[in-house]
């Protein structure tokens, strides 16, 4: 099998010939690209055996345009702020653009992107998509809704404004409605065909929980993602949610509405035990992470940390289902060793009922050992 032959068989719950690997973020990748003798990114993506590229149109409403970097799971920032990713900036201390509107009116003077066709390449991308034949297409898998009014207003006031001014709220989220429907409508338009996944990506819940009442996630937030999923579906693509922290709450909401794949399974968390989730939701949805970056890849040995892509891929994985990935964004602290042990556990694990192959003879895999040393 390919890896995108791989990907495409998880997302139909059957075996594969090898548990399928994603790669989707790596901070200060060009250490482990050194590692393992690679250059580049893209390069350090097929040495950890990478069966997802995740595309995006360039921005062309801007000067010079903004480009997403190589296959980043994203868009480019146009919203007014700097990424939450960018260095040693993952916190709610950037300057926020809506942060002190009080009315709609101030809502409705912010420089709202568009998503059209003549702010996005879409003709570029659907050109680039085509040359790709080996990996599976992932549409950008983040797309925030809620996490972008929080980004526009800044965490604390826009959980204010929930509740006590709601009007600016609703402002803010008719635009990025209007943005995502249009952009979303022009990508599937041009691009659909090319897909082999639809993304969708916005974080609404934290270790604990949800951010929101249930409630009013399913009046807020449900009917917009219905609509983009619906959108998806009429196309008979895939789709793929990623979202962290505990959101099982509305999981059943998500299926209802046709989400095929949930990104990232952070099973260390309160409620979301592997098993638990397989059984109840393994039926509808293939699980893609599941890999814990909190308390073992950042710190356990590689002998641990194959130990816990084993105990993963056997509670995720049976009949199908799983594509093998980290929770969580690989961050700066996390060593190359256990970088390439996840990759490598993955790429030797076999077994009946989970692997077309019972063992390693005659399958081709990937090594993503330390090739500086081979």
């Amino acid at each position: 099998m390919t890896p995108r032959d791989r990907v495409l068989v998880a997302l139909a719950h059957q075996l594969p010939d090898v548990v399928p690997a994603y790669v989707r973020n790596v901070i200060g990748w060009e250490r482990h690209a050194a590692y393992l003798g690679a250059v580049t990114l893209t390069e350090l993506m097929q040495r950890l055996g990478n069966t997802i590229l995740s595309f995006s149109p360039t921005y062309l409403a801007s000067d010079p345009p903004a480009s997403a970097a190589e296959h980043s799971p994203g868009l480019p920032p146009i919203w007014g702020f700097a990424g939450d990713m960018e260095p040693y900036t993952y916190t709610d201390t950037l300057p926020r653009p809506l942060a002190h509107a009080q009315t709609a009116a101030d809502v409705e003077a912010f420089a709202w992107p568009s998503g059209s066709a003549q702010a996005w390449d879409f003709a570029r991308l659907r050109a680039q998509l085509a040359t790709e034949t080996r990996h599976a297409r992932l549409s950008p898998s983040w797309t925030p809704f809620f996490s972008q009014l929080c980004g526009l207003f800044g965490m604390e006031q826009a959980m204010i404004n929930l509740h006590w001014n709601r009007a600016v709220v609703e402002a803010a989220l008719a635009h990025l409605d209007d943005f995502y429907t249009q952009f979303f409508q022009n990508l599937l338009g041009t691009c659909g065909d090319q897909l082999d996944i639809f993304g969708l990506g916005d974080d609404f819940a934290g270790s604990r929980g949800l951010l929101i009442r249930p409630e009013m996630w399913r009046q807020l937030l449900k009917p917009r993602y219905a609509r983009w999923i619906g959108m998806a579906k009429a196309r008979s693509l895939p789709t793929l949610l990623h979202s962290c922290g505990v959101v099982l709450e509305v999981l059943p909401d998500l299926i209802e509405i046709g989400l095929d794949a949930w990104q990232t399974v952070q099973t260390h968390l309160p409620g979301q035990d592997a098993a638990q989730i397989k059984r109840r939701f393994g039926k509808h949805l293939t699980f893609v992470g599941g890999i814990d970056t909190t308390n073992v890849l950042s710190f356990a040995s590689p002998e641990e940390i194959r130990r816990h892509v084993e105990r993963q891929i056997l509670a995720l994985g049976e009949a199908g289902g799983y594509i093998c990935a980290p929770d969580h964004t690989i961050m700066e602290e996390v060593p190359p060793e256990n970088v390439s042990a996840l990759y490598r556990a993955v790429a030797d694990f076999r077994r009946p009922g989970y692997t077309l192959a019972p063992s390693n003879d005659g399958v081709a895999g990937h090594d993503p050992g330390n090739r500086s040393s081979a």
